[in-house]
């Protein structure tokens, strides 16, 4: 049962970072040009800059997540007592 809340946990982790990071990139506030300085410098449309996911990254946290939670798991069968001395 924990190995199944583990892979739930750590698979919609993922898949919410991913969400929320296109959603962030889509209501980001973009630099304008303007008067007195700030971004931009140029007239134009702000630039948009879509997230990047490299699945090799994506693979490791999904799999340190899992490792974690199996981790946390075995810890929490222990008594506070005997997790101390280890």
């Amino acid at each position: 049962m924990q190995l199944l809340i583990g892979l739930l946990g750590a698979t919609s982790g993922i898949l919410i970072g991913i969400g929320g990071a296109y959603v962030q990139s889509g209501i980001a506030p973009h630099p304008t040009s303007g008067s007195g300085g700030g971004f931009g410098g140029g007239g134009g449309p702000p630039a948009h800059v879509n997230p990047i996911f490299i699945p090799s990254d994506l693979v490791h946290v999904w799999v340190l997540s899992l490792l974690l939670s199996m981790a946390a798991w075995k810890a929490s069968r222990l008594s506070p007592l005997e997790a101390l001395r280890r």
